[in-house]
């Protein structure tokens, strides 16, 4: 099972702060964090409104965020930790 996803299945609904391969952080309000099977599908949004998926990779290490725009959805990139939001 992805640990990820676990994680962040773990935290929500409370927010999360995802971090991918460049140090960037991303911090979501989550809707849902649900499996089905052993995927995971979640949805939450950050500040300004915009929604944000979560899936599950095609193996067991990676985590795969896409971001809502208007002509659909625009990966964001993969998510190498998960932590609970800070309020700060």
């Amino acid at each position: 099972m992805n640990t990820l996803a676990k994680r962040l299945y773990n935290v929500a609904p409370e927010p999360v702060t995802l971090t991918f391969a460049d140090d960037t952080t991303l911090d979501l309000a989550m809707h849902h964090a649900e499996f089905f099977q052993d995927e995971l599908e979640a949805e939450g949004e950050t500040d300004d409104g915009t929604t944000h998926r979560i899936v599950d990779g095609d193996d067991d290490e990676t985590l795969l965020v896409a971001r809502e725009t208007a002509d659909g959805w625009t990966v964001v990139g993969d998510v190498t930790a998960v932590d609970r939001a800070t309020d700060e």
